[in-house]
């Protein structure tokens, strides 16, 4: 069966094995090479536009927020050096322009688990050093409020991903579900209790392990002396949220809604998906399910006509 470090790239429309290399596809942008940029919009245009539909609700909004995203990408390609993968970068250039449109706008969206204990954050992040923020295109694409923030938070990653990791590796999803649901939803321990099914002294000891095991990683480095311990806990959800952590690649996904994948690991996609609500897999698992239709298609173009000229001048 399926695992989750195989590879199984899977084509949109049939499920077949049939996906372009990233690191190809940019390059072949960069020197301007055939229809290269309208490839990349078709390949993330779906997922994308899903996840801001996900946390806007009408559709003219998403799609203006997916257009604007592809501007920004084009804009500012020259600064894009592959420290994360395309997909994660182009959902932060997104997830900022959102959280702009949510301070302005006042948009409230509330629902699946992720939405309901980090309802507050986006109200709380203007004066939060924890904001990726996306670089206009003569700055590095992510510029910290606080140098020493970057520092903590690529600490606190290494941390996050070796105990997530080790959870993966021994199959014990149920506390990677735990950790989900405390680290990165921010859920009280007797709401995680009950959701779990497990005692609230089960999980106030896995919690109190866990953040003990973090600490420590975090103390052993050459930064702990600076590190604000007194906001670690924040520290880490927002940068589980900015990295993701555990979101599970596109092509497992794409095994996932094939029911080409294990048990266990089906169990905790469709938790990650289902029941946490994370909205980027979401936007992902839509997406694979779509068609091409003719309103996307309508909708591939108005972004090729407002990104081409962008695109021209490099």
């Amino acid at each position: 069966m399926f695992r989750d470090d195989t590879e199984l790239p899977l084509n949109r429309e049939t499920g077949e094995v049939n996906e372009q290399d990233d690191e190809k596809l940019l390059d072949a942008i960069r020197r301007k090479k055939g229809n290269a940029w309208s490839m990349l919009i078709e390949r993330y245009q779906g997922r994308l536009t899903n996840f801001a539909i996900s946390k806007l609700r009408k559709r003219e909004d998403a799609e203006d927020i997916t257009q604007d995203t592809f501007i920004s990408f084009i804009k500012g390609l020259e600064n894009y050096r592959g420290e994360v993968n395309l997909e994660t970068y182009l959902f932060t250039i997104m997830r900022n322009k959102i959280i702009d449109k949510y301070r302005s706008n006042s948009v409230k969206s509330v629902s699946l688990i992720q939405d309901v204990f980090n309802s507050t954050q986006i109200d709380n992040r203007q004066n939060d050093a924890t904001q990726i923020t996306v670089a206009s295109p003569s700055e590095s694409w992510v510029v910290s409020q606080n140098e020493q923030y970057e520092i903590h938070q690529n600490i606190l990653a290494e941390a996050l991903l070796k105990l997530c990791q080790g959870f993966k590796s021994q199959y014990k999803f149920r506390n990677l579900k735990i950790l989900e649901m405390l680290l990165y939803c921010g859920t009280s321990i007797s709401t995680t209790a009950e959701l779990i099914k497990v005692e609230e002294s089960t999980i106030r000891a896995f919690k109190h392990r866990c953040l003990k095991y973090l600490q420590n990683y975090v103390e052993s480095s050459n930064t702990s002396k600076e590190f604000p311990f007194s906001n670690f806990e924040n520290l880490l959800t927002s940068t589980w949220e900015s990295q993701r952590l555990t979101c599970p690649k596109r092509s497992t996904i794409g095994a996932f809604l094939l029911e080409q994948i294990d048990p266990e690991w089906f169990d905790y996609i469709d938790f990650h998906i289902t029941t946490l609500g994370c909205h980027f897999c979401r936007a992902n698992l839509k997406d694979l399910k779509q068609l091409k239709t003719s309103e996307e298609n309508v909708f591939r173009e108005r972004i090729m006509a407002s990104t081409v000229g962008f695109f021209k001048k490099r």
